[in-house]
């Protein structure tokens, strides 16, 4: 997606990475073992994925040409980080702390935590990935095994999740609406929007000047009993801004290129009540999905039941349009997973 919108603004794209991936048929393709000629050869770097080859990424950014910066991606590396870095500027987040090893996490669950807490990898995790929620002494004895740093974190009953996609250019700040997400087993299922703004906007506009960042960043939130805090963000383009392909004057995709381009940003102004459904684990979906929204194929040549392989985006008159329109989509893809899976 950010290949396309390369194209469409007429700018000359390379890629560091797999020689093989289809999208080097659009682009000039670097291995690895090329990296000086890829650095030599780029003005601007950019990056899919914060998890990605962190020297690269530092040769990048001590050449002045990685956007976002490198600071955003090396809070991201390891989880600790980015919990002491929002709480150290004021930014909401839900209490937590860190234990060097799983038998430290123990002691700090039982004794401040109540015996209820989230416990997360520092390092590796996402989409749910390296997560454990501790409830009735479940897990213990996976937990004692643990020799790697931790980050605990207090249970959030929270009463919906929700994120906002914000981008900042050298001279602009622009927002996304308020989406509201739904996840299961840390992993996106679908979203929709426009959600009220409770205050999310201005703490993501914070964090973009915190970090002195440039490019299109999502940053997801717990809702509990009107109070906001910051479940994370991603210093990137974000699944839960994937229907700005359809529902804005601008795609966060585009926005990000203008943004680390030194060029005005375009309108985040979106028209359409919106929504989006993640396509997980599947080889094709039904024709019949296309009378739904837009779909969107990843190229992906493997598959299993938790990967993203594409998503479709919708629009409609009203939230509850979109709902329903979820809801159908959700029956048809997910028919024997629906008792996991509920429209909200």
């Amino acid at each position: 997606m950010m290949v396309l919108e390369v194209l469409n603004l007429g700018l000359k794209l390379n890629i560091l990475g797999n020689k093989k991936d289809y999208v080097c048929k659009f682009a000039s393709c670097y291995g690895y073992e090329d990296i000086d000629k890829f650095l030599d050869e780029s003005d601007i770097i950019t990056f899919e994925f914060e998890q990605g080859n962190e020297d690269a990424m530092i040769a990048t950014f001590d050449m002045g040409k990685l956007y976002p910066n490198y600071k955003s991606v090396w809070l991201k590396i390891e989880r600790d980080r980015e919990k002491e870095f929002l709480a150290s500027k004021g930014l909401p987040v839900p209490r937590f702390k860190i234990a060097e090893n799983g038998s430290e996490a123990l002691k700090i669950i039982k004794d401040e935590f109540n015996g209820t807490a989230v416990v997360k990898r520092t390092k590796g995790g996402y989409d749910g990935k390296g997560q454990i929620y501790i409830k009735n002494n479940n897990f213990i004895d996976q937990l004692k095994t643990i020799n790697d740093r931790l980050v605990i974190e207090e249970f959030v009953d929270f009463d919906y999740e929700c994120s906002v996609i914000v981008v900042r250019g050298a001279r602009d700040f622009f927002n996304y609406p308020v989406s509201f997400n739904y996840n299961r087993e840390g992993i996106l299922i679908y979203n929709y929007g426009k959600l009220e703004d409770k205050g999310e906007v201005k703490i993501a506009k914070d964090l973009t000047k915190y970090l002195d960042y440039r490019g299109t960043m999502g940053v997801e939130f717990f809702i509990k009993d009107g109070k906001v805090m910051i479940n994370e963000f991603s210093p990137r383009v974000h699944n839960s801004g994937h229907y700005t392909l359809n529902s804005s004057f601008t795609s966060q995709f585009e926005n990000h290129l203008r943004a680390i381009s030194n060029m005005s940003l375009g309108s985040t102004e979106t028209l359409n009540f919106f929504g989006m459904v993640n396509i997980l684990g599947k080889t094709d979906v039904q024709s019949e999905l296309l009378k739904y929204g837009t779909v969107y194929w990843y190229g992906k040549e493997n598959s299993n039941p938790r990967r993203k392989v594409g998503h479709i985006n919708i629009i409609g008159s009203s939230i509850e349009d979109v709902k329903t329109k979820i809801d159908s989509l959700i029956s048809q893809l997910y028919p024997d997973n629906l008792e996991s899976i509920r429209i909200i």
